[in-house]
């Protein structure tokens, strides 16, 4: 018995749908890089969003201040308040938005108020450091309390000579430009304290005291 013959044209047009990598016996060397292209990304896209997913930023706990005074100003629009305070200090803070209806303080109103520690946020070694750490903007920070919340605190670009680190407390002094020597804790988000060495000058991005509570006393 015969075998049945089959036309060319066809068998040719079985021949390339059974193997798409080779065309009369030569690899096809588009569609064979194109699906090791797609098998490769496939691999690397796990460990990729794995990474992405652990290098998520901690959170810091800041402590929490508090102080008593006389309201001296208070602007509702921007919410800052300005205060004299018990120790005779005069002191202009942000308020978060958690104190409600800040146009009930008028000044003379004595009144307690609770504000979040100074922080460094970020900190540069590096010449040009402080030109990314000006626009550094807001951090997330969890003020100490019975009823923890996140809140945004801005940050504010400084230079400064350090005078020593703790690692261990994680704790930075340093000297500011008008020659202050200010103590602060090193956020979360800062690595490789090592780095750090008394007389270096570094750019520091620091976050601004906050307002979190205020009552009247």
């Amino acid at each position: 018995m015969k075998a049945k013959q089959v036309p060319t044209g066809k068998k040719r047009a079985c021949d390339e749908a059974a193997t798409p990598f080779y065309k009369g016996g030569i690899v096809n060397s588009t569609a064979a890089l194109g699906a090791i292209l797609a098998l490769a990304l496939s691999v690397a896209a796990t460990p990729t969003m794995q990474a992405q997913s652990n290098d998520s930023q901690p959170v810091d706990h800041v402590e929490v201040t508090k102080v008593t005074g006389m309201v001296q100003k208070v602007d509702p629009d921007k919410r800052m308040m300005t205060m004299k305070l018990d120790n005779g200090k005069r002191t202009t803070l942000k308020v978060d938005k958690r104190v409600k209806d800040l146009d009930q303080f008028k000044p003379g109103d004595r009144i307690q108020l609770s504000f979040t520690e100074e922080i460094i946020a970020m900190a540069d070694r590096s010449d040009d450091g402080g030109a990314a750490l000006a626009k550094y903007g807001t951090v997330d920070v969890e003020p100490e309390g019975d009823n923890p919340t996140l809140v945004k605190v801005d940050t504010t670009e400084i230079k400064g000579k350090i005078v020593s680190v703790d690692s261990k407390k994680r704790r930075l002094t340093f000297e500011d430009p008008d020659g202050k020597k200010r103590t602060m804790t090193l956020s979360h988000r800062i690595k490789d304290l090592d780095q750090f060495k008394p007389g270096q000058t570094i750019s520091m991005a620091i976050t601004d005291e906050l307002v979190v509570e205020a009552v009247r006393t």
